[in-house]
């Protein structure tokens, strides 16, 4: 078999790990904050993620298939797992020093339109999804996987719109001009 589970395994823990590491490394060489979400508004796009990973651990619903799983099925998995780890990687780095894990307004903030951001507004989220998708698809087509997506899109709408809000704010002609050029938040609209 040309990909095998475990070799699909280690190379999908690979690609995350990739992302992981990256991630941490650029983590410290961010912009001082001037504004930080509040605790509560955080729990927000949390809070969904925690219900639903609960939900699948408690009910045997979440084992049951969707697909089966397939050569075809782990290659393709892995390409888009691959596909999104790298479409963020790269917003990542376009992002740059204006980067950070809840919805902030850094010193000099700038708005970054360029790259991935002239294609989706939120194109560390597309590529997370991506990447989940693809995660999914090649390891655990389940009920559970797609419950977590849901979850995962539920999140990443309500952090988006709370990001946006903040950008509207701090950039109130440029962020408007960028919506109308840039129509997809998280998934491309032309």
């Amino acid at each position: 078999m040309l990909l095998n589970q475990l070799v699909t395994l280690r190379i999908i823990q690979s690609l995350w790990l990739i992302l992981t590491a990256y991630w941490v490394v650029l983590a410290f060489n961010n912009k001082k904050s001037v504004y930080r979400q509040s605790w509560l508004a955080r729990m927000g796009y949390v809070v969904p993620l925690i219900l639903a990973s609960m939900i699948i651990s408690r009910l045997s619903l979440g084992k049951i298939p969707l697909l089966p799983i397939s050569t075809f099925g782990r290659m393709i998995g892995v390409l888009l797992c691959a596909a999104g780890i790298a479409f963020a990687i790269w917003a990542r780095t376009i992002l740059g020093t204006n980067w950070s894990g809840i919805a902030t307004v850094k010193e000099n903030h700038e708005l970054i339109c360029r790259g991935p951001y002239a294609v989706v507004r939120h194109p560390i989220y597309t590529g997370l999804l991506l990447a989940y998708i693809g995660t999914a698809l090649a390891l655990w087509p389940t009920v559970g996987s797609l419950t977590l997506l849901a979850a995962f899109i539920l999140a990443g709408v309500i952090k988006s719109r709370q990001e946006e809000k903040l950008m509207e704010s701090q950039f109130p002609d440029a962020y408007a001009a960028y919506r109308k050029k840039v129509r997809g938040g998280i998934f491309p609209h032309y």
